[in-house]
């Protein structure tokens, strides 16, 4: 006999279940240390419900896919089952991770595989360094991995028009990486530590294994970017960058990338750890210079503020480091003196927003 619950409607269940639903660690924690164990949910009430019936299996199951997950070792049984079950409509978050380093760079053609199933309006790739290079057709130069020893990066792209028919996909086959496949309108990207490297002599003359430094390598004023990787990026209007003190010739290169986002309104940085992340004393056992980390934050953020002035399309930028009370009045005295008398003013410690011109 089915339960009162059961025999409600199912319009009305499926209101109930919706207050179960919940964002996933992969959109709420995306400034932590990349992790395959840190983006996966510990909330486990929508599955424990869908154990109850069948009823309540059918009614639960498009919610619970609303947010998938795909270990790409598994990509020929997930996307077996996504068909099988008809969920590729429900799915509007990926995420995507693997940490096989050695990847042949190849067969970068996952993503091709997976999209003619589902339209996911949000991508999250948690992978190696080389993976995502290979992956956005940007292969990294990796001759200084071993100083970092970064495992693994996160990239998410996200965008605000999904299609209403998986039939008016792009044709992947002429997509030669993920930014081909859609106009994404947000990009965000987990670098991980540079800490590591503090500890080896002259720690300023390596090459942080990482897409979005050799973007600003392409990008520099010497250099000829590719027409294709401008295209891809020329419709962002969103980036938000996360590292753990990096150096702040390579926070240079990040800031030259920007250079092909012509339409970027809204820029994230945050360069320096979570407040309950104590990989600082841990990297501190080595031989590194304790004020090297926080010279090399305060420098970057003196070009930060340079940066962002003189991009015109900017009309907001946030600080993700205003937690971290021993460096909060000097990173507030940075940005005054880049932006307090420039047409900038502030919204909250963290936040500056440009003045709309008056004419």
């Amino acid at each position: 006999m089915s339960s009162a619950l059961e025999r409600l409607p199912n319009e009305l269940l499926d209101h109930i279940i919706s207050y179960l639903a919940t964002e996933p660690p992969s959109l709420t924690q995306f400034h932590r240390p990349p992790t395959r164990y840190g983006i996966r949910s510990q909330t486990r009430s929508l599955k424990h419900l869908a154990q109850v019936s069948s009823q309540f299996l059918n009614l639960v199951r498009p919610r619970l896919f609303t947010y998938a997950c795909l270990e790409l070792e598994d990509e020929l049984d997930f996307i077996s089952f996504i068909i099988r079950s008809g969920l590729g409509r429900y799915v509007t978050s990926l995420v995507a991770i693997t940490v096989n380093a050695s990847a042949d760079p190849a067969d970068q053609g996952w993503w091709r595989r997976v999209l003619r199933c589902l339209d996911p309006a949000c991508v999250t790739v948690l992978a190696p360094p080389t993976f995502i290079g290979n992956m956005l057709n940007t292969p990294i130069m990796d001759g200084h991995s071993w100083a970092f020893d970064i495992k693994l990066q996160m990239l998410q792209l996200e965008r605000h028009n999904p299609l209403p028919d998986l039939s008016q996909s792009p044709d992947l086959e002429n997509c030669n990486n993920l930014l081909d496949t859609h106009p994404w309108t947000s990009l965000s990207f987990n670098e991980s530590s540079s800490l590591r490297a503090y500890n080896h002599y002259e720690y300023f003359l390596s090459r942080v294994p990482s897409v979005i430094g050799q973007w600003g390598v392409q990008f520099t004023p010497q250099a000829s970017p590719s027409s294709e990787l401008s295209t891809t990026l020329h419709g962002l209007t969103h980036f938000s960058y996360t590292a753990v003190f990096p150096f702040y010739n390579h926070v240079k290169l990040v800031l030259d990338a920007l250079a092909n986002m012509p339409e970027l309104r809204v820029l994230k940085m945050q360069l320096a750890p979570d407040a309950n992340n104590h990989i600082t004393e841990v990297e501190q056992r080595g031989s590194m210079d304790p004020n090297d980390p926080w010279m090399e934050l305060a420098t970057s953020y003196s070009l930060i503020g340079f940066e962002v002035n003189a991009k015109p399309s900017l009309v907001e930028f946030r600080s993700g480091d205003f937690h971290l009370e021993a460096i909060r009045s000097e990173l507030s005295q940075i940005l005054e003196d880049s932006l307090g008398e420039t047409g900038w003013t502030h919204d909250g410690p963290s936040v500056w927003k440009r003045i709309a011109s008056q004419n």
